[in-house]
């Protein structure tokens, strides 16, 4: 089996028994970072071993409802520029002009965090392209858990949204889409 790293994010009550719940439920292979005395939002950063990253980011969130806390969210992977360049052993340059299009194939993913001086990338949505052009050699686990966790981000953060308007709505909703 493969180890799959990743990250949840939730958000529980103040106490110390949100710790003891959440390792009980089955995350010994994360470490949590949550402050019992305030209570509020926390995360849990993963070495999951399992037979696919589905599986392993599946079971963390079943794992985490069960222990009564609230899931945000799975860390979708923003990079920047330069992140991309280390992990990919390019230089920032040659990056650089695969974002802006002077070289390479083009089509490169757009920023999901735009800013001025420093934008942020979906690491999933780089992976795959690099993987697609034959840039950069990724690891086909490093390339899954990337594609698994964007998508699982995007469902907890639909499903959360979805709960806030009334069950009527959210069955046209449902009905809607489906």
């Amino acid at each position: 089996m493969t180890i799959y790293e990743f990250e949840l994010h939730f958000t529980a009550p103040p106490g110390e028994q949100v710790i003891d719940a959440l390792y009980e439920a089955g995350w010994g292979d994360a470490l949590v970072a949550f402050d019992p005395d305030t209570g509020g939002e926390g995360w849990g950063t993963f070495s999951r071993e399992a037979p696919s990253a589905l599986q392993a980011v599946v079971s963390a969130i079943r794992e985490g409802r069960m222990a009564g806390v609230e899931l945000l969210g799975v860390t979708e992977d923003y990079v920047t520029l330069t992140e991309i360049a280390n992990r990919t052993d390019r230089t920032l340059s040659a990056v650089d002009h695969w974002a802006t299009g002077r070289r390479g194939p083009g089509d490169f993913p757009a920023p999901r965090v735009p800013r001025p001086r420093v934008s942020l990338y979906s690491w999933a949505e780089v992976t795959m392209w690099l993987v697609q052009h034959g840039l950069a050699a990724m690891s086909p686990e490093g390339v899954e858990v990337a594609r698994v966790c964007e998508v699982a981000d995007a469902t907890l953060r639909a499903r959360r949204l979805q709960n806030r308007l009334p069950e009527a709505d959210r069955e046209a909703l449902n009905l809607a889409v489906a």
